[in-house]
């Protein structure tokens, strides 16, 4: 279960590092989304079920701890149009990549509640993220996925910077 946290974790800052501006064409119908336009930044970051990451005998639910403090001030941004952009916190990491790669895009389907995230540098790279709370100040999503058989839930909260 460890490799599947570290990859949902990498994809997690693959898609927030996607900051230059490109045309990608997406049009979402994005314009009553509350978070849209918002300064989002990662608050909490909950497995369920939890486990032991650190190896002190207690579930370690909150999966911050496995962020680098130069990740954890990241911010991203659900721009109208498609586009999901995003900056570097004021602590730079030193893989941080001034340039950027190219933005990823999302659409959100409101029937199902689904945020659809597409990452730029790679178009098979697809993120689903069901939308549990919305709102001008929060953005609470959840994503469902196996592991050894075994349904894992991950809880994201984004909270505006």
């Amino acid at each position: 279960m460890n490799s599947f946290v570290v990859a949902t974790m990498a994809i997690l800052l693959m898609t927030v590092s996607g900051c230059k501006k490109n045309d990608i064409e997406v049009e979402p119908g994005a314009n009553g989304l509350p978070f849209v336009g918002k300064r989002l930044i990662l608050s909490s970051f909950i497995m369920d079920p939890a486990v032991d990451f650190d190896g002190d005998g207690k579930l370690d639910p909150d999966l911050m701890f496995l962020l680098r403090d130069c990740d954890k001030d990241n911010i991203i941004i659900f721009e109208k149009g498609g586009i999901l952009g995003g900056e570097s916190g004021a602590k730079r990491c030193d893989d941080d990549d001034p340039a950027g790669g190219n933005p990823s895009a999302w659409t959100y389907d409101e029937q199902t509640k689904m945020l659809r995230i597409v990452d730029g540098d790679d178009k098979n790279d697809i993120s689903e993220w069901k939308v549990v709370e919305a709102s001008s100040k929060l953005l609470k999503v959840e994503i469902e996925e196996e592991e050894d058989g075994e349904p894992v839930k991950i809880v994201m909260t984004w909270k505006a910077a």
